[in-house]
């Protein structure tokens, strides 16, 4: 198959699948959804065949660990990132977020405070607050055209008042940052004075856009005595439905405690269907990446071209990654509250920025471009006609 514009160009209908982001409840028959992270576009063929061909072997009983998954993730990130990670050096999760959780439970204690820094996708936060932790903010800082940086000297200072654990978007979610070796490697160097766990989330490790590149934080010196990263084949290859991630780290002790973590706490996962689903991802499927790569930047290329245009007074944060773009719209309305009400009526459905943080959120809102470009064009136009109406 040919994974060409016009493949891309096709989408998929999705009404009527059970999938959250066009049959959430809260979603109208008119609504365009460009909110949840995941993708309008048919999956790679290997992917489907897989599941066909164990869809068709009629018994769905327990399954048998298998090498060839660890290997097929390893062979994966070694071919695309640089990472060099043998199958033991892994463990098999049903999420990402799970990855979060437990990480929260092996590496600190309750009361104990974890380093997050917001705006950040929002399961970070309940993610720590749900295991009875205390999220202990270091904010991204903003320059005035949106692109956002780390604050070294707040994140020390949480380390210094006792934090143990820093929780990493790597790439950024919501803001679009691929971070830079030098930038992650003086946050890992942070970590290694204060004797603090860095989880590096790197679900969005695919979508990076040049001139940046993707760093994963198990290439920097020194990873190996205290990092912990967090991978899937979900969104890269939109597959979430299938729930299979995997943890990784050079360092045996880490993951033995995250291993225990969720042993103790009954997390299985590699069922039926993610097992043949995602190896065929990791293995079969890059013909189909490189082509969604190629899309992604003709999407991003019309975002940089239609915002100004359409919404002069917007702030777009550049967009070095992620398939996500985050809007700061206060010049249009100060308040989520009034953003969402006038999207609605619009039937446009977005991220509302307070899911990402309450205040730093405040007057901004998330969208997906993941999807058709004439989607995406008439998404474009629904939030401009939103943001001008004057009701």
């Amino acid at each position: 198959m040919k994974y060409d514009k016009a493949f891309f160009d096709a989408g998929i209908e999705r009404k009527h699948t059970r999938c959250v982001k066009w049959d959430a409840g809260f979603i109208g028959p008119d609504d365009l959804p460009m909110w949840v992270a995941d993708w309008d576009f048919a999956c790679p063929e290997p992917i489907v065949q897989a599941l066909r061909q164990r869809a068709e072997h009629a018994c769905y009983g327990y399954n048998c660990d298998d090498p060839r998954d660890a290997a097929a993730f390893c062979g994966y990130w070694q071919r695309h990132h640089g990472v060099t990670i043998a199958p033991e050096q892994t463990y098999m999760l049903p999420c990402v977020v799970t990855g979060l959780k437990l990480a929260a439970r092996a590496f600190t204690k309750p009361g104990d405070a974890i380093v997050l820094m917001p705006p950040v996708y929002g399961p970070f936060r309940q993610s720590i607050v749900c295991n009875h932790r205390k999220p202990a903010a270091a904010p991204l800082v903003s320059d005035a055209h949106g692109r956002y940086s780390m604050d070294y000297a707040a994140i020390e200072a949480q380390l210094k008042a006792g934090s143990r654990c820093v929780f990493l978007c790597n790439p950024h979610n919501p803001v679009s940052r691929a971070w830079s070796r030098e930038e992650l490697q003086r946050l890992l160097n942070l970590c290694l004075a204060y004797q603090a766990v860095l989880v590096s989330d790197e679900i969005h490790a695919d979508f990076v856009y040049q001139p940046n590149h993707f760093v994963s934080a198990l290439t920097l010196e020194g990873n190996e005595q205290c990092v912990l990263a967090l991978a899937a084949a979900s969104k890269t290859f939109n597959v979430p439905g299938l729930q299979q991630a995997m943890a990784m780290s050079h360092n045996a002790q880490l993951l033995a405690a995250l291993r225990e973590e969720g042993e103790c706490a009954g997390v299985t996962s590699g069922n039926s269907f993610a097992l043949p689903a995602t190896q065929a991802a990791y293995t079969e499927c890059d013909d189909w990446l490189r082509g969604l790569k190629d899309y992604l930047e003709e999407s991003r290329s019309i975002l940089t071209r239609a915002v100004p245009q359409l919404l002069p007074r917007a702030v777009l944060s550049p967009i070095e990654a992620t398939c996500l773009c985050w809007l700061d719209l206060r010049a249009y309305a100060p308040t989520c509250e009034e953003l969402q009400r006038r999207v609605k009526k619009h039937h446009l459905v977005l991220n509302d920025g307070t899911f990402f943080d309450e205040t730093l959120g405040q007057g901004f809102l998330r969208l997906n471009f993941a999807c058709p470009h004439a989607r995406l064009l008439e998404g474009l136009k629904r939030l401009a006609e939103a943001m001008n109406d004057p009701e």
